[in-house]
């Protein structure tokens, strides 16, 4: 039985060997983006921490604000890596 795509076993393989080079550089930018979303987590919880032991209310504000937007922004990245 005749292939009707006319691929030959090279063609194939070449397919085959650039679809396993971009399936692997999509696991490890997938898996280095985890690394600093969860670091940047990490990060805005800290912030919070911090408010609590800040003295003036403007500081204490401004550690609520920069928490709140490092943790939903490390928040948002991971939920953009991992939607389907």
């Amino acid at each position: 039985m005749a292939p009707s795509d006319g691929l030959t076993e090279e063609r194939v393989r070449e397919i085959v060997r650039d679809e396993v080079i971009d399936t692997g550089r999509s696991l490890v930018a997938t898996a280095l983006w985890t690394g600093l979303s969860v670091v940047a987590l990490l990060v805005g919880l800290q912030l919070f921490q911090l408010a609590l032991y800040a003295l003036s209310p403007l500081a204490i504000a401004g550690y609520v604000l920069g928490g709140a937007l490092v943790t939903g922004s490390s928040l948002y990245l991971l939920y953009v890596l991992y939607r389907t």
